[in-house]
């Protein structure tokens, strides 16, 4: 198929195939479950039981052209989909509100004043607060551990050293 008519049309050729093989398209799947669960179910949130998706048309984003995906059902596979299943994906997990203490690299862009080129350093940045925003590359540290931890705060790190603290 040529872009032109692939513009003009907005279904690419595995889109009709699936039509035409009588798949459901999430929107009429989500419709059909609402129904069936009493229970408001968007499109969005079956595309992990979807069997396949397809282009459908292209959207202006910004200064690019980007692809609509449709995802496809088969009527089997929407029979098998639980509220239970839906509803499991719906829960976001468990924050960890701990409080922490302890260190991490921490990593800043540098610029040589000669040859004008960028590179990262590391230092030892310190971290107390809830676990589940700790940043990455965080170890925890004990109490007596960290009062000495605190004091190297903003040490630069070589390659692949470790602080001894």
């Amino acid at each position: 198929m040529k872009m032109s008519q692939y513009l003009r049309q907005g279904k690419s050729e595995n889109y009709q195939d699936a039509e035409e093989k009588g798949l459901l398209k999430a929107g009429d799947v989500a419709r059909l479950l609402t129904k069936k669960f009493k229970e408001k179910i968007s499109a969005a949130e079956l595309t992990p039981f979807a069997s396949e998706w397809h282009h459908a048309g292209v959207f202006k984003s910004g200064n690019a052209l980007k692809g609509k995906r449709i995802y496809f059902f088969s009527p089997a596979a929407v029979e098998k989909i639980t509220l239970e299943q839906v509803l499991a994906r719906r829960q976001q997990p468990v924050k960890d509100t701990r409080a922490v203490k302890g260190w991490y690299p921490q990593y800043f862009r540098m610029t040589d004043p000669v040859s004008r080129r960028t590179y990262n350093k590391r230092f030892v940045g310190i971290y107390e607060g809830p676990a589940h925003k700790a940043p990455k590359g965080f170890q925890s540290l004990p109490e007596e551990v960290f009062k000495k931890a605190v004091q190297q705060k903003g040490k630069e790190l070589k390659a692949g050293e470790v602080p001894v603290f």
